[in-house]
C-alpha cells in the first residue's frame, strides 16, 4: 500500500514538473515575444524561477491534501488545487522581493492562470482516460459480469454506481436502479435508468435477470428490509449492502464495502452519536478499573478505554480463561505495560482493596454479574450474594481507596422485575444510590437492553438451531425485547460515567422493542432459509422469572433529557436510608441460611415492592 501510495506521487509530481516548467517557459515568451530575444539576466533565473515554483505548490499541494487525487479527480480536489496554486504565486511575490528571482510580474500572472490549466487538464485528462478505458473494458467483459441492480438513485446510489463503472475488476455491471421515489422512474443515473419502485422490485429482477441488489441508503424501515429480503430469495437474487450506517452517516464512502446484510441492520435504530471529546477527556490519562472486564461489555469497555488514552487500565475478574483470551488480544493492539490482569472475586473484600490500594484507580466501571435469567432462577442466592452484596463490596473500597466515579452496569429488567435477577440488580441500584451520599465517591448506573452478540445471548442461541436445521424455540409469540450492540452499550457507559453528577441512573434511547418471534424470522431468512417452511419456529410457554416486556423506568422515577439527545437521566428515587440498611441485613441474613429461599424472597420484596415473583412449587432449591 506504501510502495502503491509512493509511485502515485511520484507520478503526481512529474506532471506537475511538466506542467511547471510549461507555463513558466511560455509566461516569458508571452511577456517578451516569440521572435524576440529574451533578456540574459531572465534566461539565467528561469531554471532557478521553474524550480522555486515546483518546489513551494508540491509542498501546498500536500498541505492542502490534493497531491493523491489523480485517479479520482472531483470538485473539491479542484478547490484545493486552486487555493494550492494562489499559495505558490503569493509565496513566489514574496520570495522575488527578497531574493531577488528576477521574474517580471506580468510574467507571474501570465505564468499563475496558465499553471492552473495545465493542472486541471492533466488531472481531468488523466481521468478521462481511466473512465474511458473503464467503460471499454466494461463492455467488452460486459457478458462476463455480474449483473446488479442498486436499490437508491440519491448520492450514495451515484456514487456506488460510478465506483463500479470505474472499478472493472469488481466485476460488476449496473443494469438499474430501484428508487421508491415515483418522480425518478425512467431518469437516467450515471447512464444508467431507475427502472421503478421496491412494489415493483420482483418484475425488475426478473426482466434485467439481476443476480444481485445492493442498497446505497442510509436508512430503511425494518419491514422493508424484511420485505426485500423476501423478494430477493423468491427471485433467487442475493441482497447485500453498501457500507455500514457509520460509513454513510459519517461520508466515508471512499472506504465503505459491499457487504452482506447483517443482523444488526435489522435491528439497530438510527446509531448513536456520543460526546467522543467528553468521552476522551473523561477517560484520557487516568487509571481506569472494570470488574469483570473478560466479559462482553467489560472487555468492549477495556478495547475502548484503552483506545481513548488511559494511563493504565486494571482488568479485575474472577474468569480466568476470558482474562487469558482477551490478553491475546490485547496485546497485538496495545501497549502490555498500559493494562493489569488481575484474578479475584468482587465478594473478596480483602483482593479488592489489595488491587485498588495497589494501582489507586481513579474510575471504576463495575460489570461483574451473574445475568442469566434462567440460571439465576434456579440459583437465587447466587444472584443476591454477586450482583447485590459483590456490588456493594466493590462500592466500599472505591470508596475507601479513593475512587473517584463508580459506574454500575445494570439491566431493563431491574424495573418492575419478575425473575431474582433483574430484582438483584435492582437492589443494587438502590445501594450504589444510598452510598452516594457517604463519601466523595460519585456514583451512577445505567441501564439498557439486551445486547446483541453478547455471551448468553438470543442471537447465538438461535444460530445454533438454524445451524442444526431447527427447530429454533421462541417462549411466546408477543414477547418482545430492546436491542443494542456492545459497542453502543460501552459508549453508554463512558459517558454516563462522565456525565454523572451522583445518584443518577442512565437509560438509553433504544427505539421500539423487537418481537422475538420476528427477530427468529429474520434470522432464518438471513441464512437463506424461509421461516415455517424449511426451519420451524416452536413456542415453549415462557419460563420462571420471565415477562412479556420490558420497560425503563419505575412509575415513580421523574426522567429528564441530556445534552445527549439520545440519553435520559432517571433522577434517583427518595427511599429512608437507615430502612434500607436494615433491610439489607436481613437480606444478608436470609442469604446465609439453610433451607429453602422463601426467607430470601421475603426479603427481596421488602425492598423492591413490585418484584411480582411467581414460582411452581419445587422449582426453586
Amino acid at each position: 500500500m506504501q510502495r502503491r501510495s509512493m509511485i502515485l506521487t511520484l507520478r503526481i509530481a512529474a506532471f506537475d514538473l511538466v506542467a511547471t516548467a510549461l507555463s513558466v517557459w511560455i509566461g516569458f515568451r508571452l511577456k517578451f515575444g516569440f521572435v524576440r530575444d529574451i533578456p540574459e539576466f531572465y534566461l539565467q533565473n528561469q531554471n532557478r524561477y521553474i524550480l522555486t515554483t515546483f518546489l513551494i505548490l508540491m509542498g501546498l499541494e500536500l498541505l492542502f491534501g490534493c497531491g493523491s487525487y489523480l485517479p479520482a479527480f472531483s470538485v473539491a480536489d479542484s478547490v484545493r488545487l486552486l487555493f494550492a496554486v494562489a499559495g505558490t504565486e503569493i509565496l513566489l511575490l514574496l520570495l522575488d522581493r527578497f531574493l531577488r528571482l528576477g521574474i517580471p510580474f506580468e510574467v507571474m500572472i501570465i505564468q499563475s492562470l496558465l499553471l492552473v490549466m495545465l493542472l486541471f487538464a492533466i488531472r481531468l485528462s488523466v481521468r478521462l482516460v481511466r473512465l474511458f478505458g473503464a467503460r471499454y473494458k466494461g463492455l467488452i467483459d460486459r457478458g462476463t459480469m455480474e449483473r446488479v441492480l442498486i436499490y437508491g438513485a440519491g448520492e450514495v446510489g451515484r456514487y456506488l454506481c460510478e465506483r463500479l463503472i470505474s472499478h472493472p475488476k469488481e466485476r460488476m455491471r449496473v443494469v438499474g436502479f430501484v428508487d421508491d421515489n415515483p418522480k425518478l422512474r425512467g431518469v437516467k443515473v450515471q447512464h444508467v435508468r431507475v427502472l421503478g419502485t421496491a412494489q415493483e422490485l420482483p418484475e425488475i429482477i426478473s426482466r434485467t435477470h439481476a443476480t444481485q441488489l445492493i442498497l446505497a441508503i442510509e436508512h430503511f424501515p425494518r419491514n422493508l428490509l424484511s420485505k426485500l429480503m423476501e423478494d430477493c430469495r423468491e427471485q433467487n437474487c442475493r441482497l447485500k449492502r453498501f457500507g455500514s450506517i457509520e460509513d454513510l452517516a459519517n461520508n466515508k464512502l471512499d472506504t465503505a464495502a459491499i457487504n452482506d446484510i447483517c443482523l444488526e441492520d435489522l435491528l439497530r435504530r438510527d446509531s448513536v452519536h456520543l460526546n467522543q471529546s467528553l468521552l476522551r477527556e473523561f477517560v484520557t490519562g487516568r487509571c481506569v478499573m472494570i470488574t469483570g472486564g473478560a466479559g462482553s461489555i467489560g472487555s468492549e469497555l477495556c478495547r475502548q478505554v484503552l483506545a481513548m488514552g488511559a494511563r493504565l487500565l486494571i482488568i479485575f475478574d474472577i474468569h480466568e480463561n476470558g482474562m487469558y483470551t482477551l490478553d491475546n488480544e490485547l496485546r497485538e493492539n496495545f501497549d502490555p505495560a498500559r493494562y493489569r490482569l488481575c484474578v479475584g472475586s468482587v465478594r473478596d473484600d480483602d483482593r479488592l482493596n489489595e488491587v485498588m490500594a495497589e494501582f489507586c484507580p481513579e474510575l471504576l466501571f463495575h460489570a461483574a454479574a451473574h445475568k442469566h435469567v434462567p440460571m439465576m432462577e434456579l440459583n437465587p442466592k447466587e444472584a443476591i450474594k454477586n450482583n447485590v452484596f459483590g456490588t456493594l463490596s466493590t462500592a466500599k473500597a472505591a470508596m475507601k481507596n479513593g475512587v473517584r466515579r463508580f459506574t454500575l452496569i445494570s439491566t431493563d429488567k431491574a424495573v418492575n422485575p419478575t425473575n431474582i435477577m433483574g430484582a438483584s440488580k435492582r437492589i443494587a441500584e438502590l445501594c450504589i444510590q444510598m452510598l452516594d451520599h457517604q463519601g466523595d465517591t460519585r456514583f451512577a448506573a445505567v441501564r439498557f437492553g439486551n445486547v446483541l452478540g453478547s455471551c448468553g445471548s438470543v442471537v447465538p442461541h438461535f444460530k445454533a438451531q438454524i445451524e442444526r436445521g431447527g427447530p429454533v424455540t421462541v417462549t411466546h409469540p408477543d414477547m418482545r425485547r430492546y436491542f443494542m450492540t456492545i459497542p453502543e452499550a460501552v459508549q453508554l457507559v463512558l459517558e454516563a460515567g462522565a456525565m454523572a453528577k451522583g445518584g443518577e441512573i442512565f437509560v438509553l434511547d433504544m427505539g421500539e422493542p423487537v418481537k422475538i418471534y420476528d427477530l427468529a424470522c429474520d434470522m432464518i431468512r438471513l441464512s437463506g432459509y424461509i421461516p415455517q417452511r424449511d426451519i420451524q419456529i416452536v413456542f415453549t410457554g415462557m419460563r420462571p422469572g420471565e415477562k412479556l416486556f420490558e420497560e425503563l423506568r419505575l412509575a415513580e422515577e421523574d426522567t429528564d433529557k441530556t445534552a445527549s439527545d439520545k440519553i435520559y437521566i432517571n433522577k434517583p428515587v427518595q427511599t429512608d436510608e437507615d430502612l434500607l440498611r436494615r433491610q439489607l441485613n436481613h437480606l444478608h441474613d436470609a442469604v446465609q441460611q439453610e433451607g429453602g429461599a422463601e426467607p430470601l424472597f421475603d426479603a427481596v420484596r421488602a425492598l423492591v415492592p413490585t418484584f411480582g415473583q411467581q414460582r411452581e412449587q419445587g422449582s426453586m432449591p
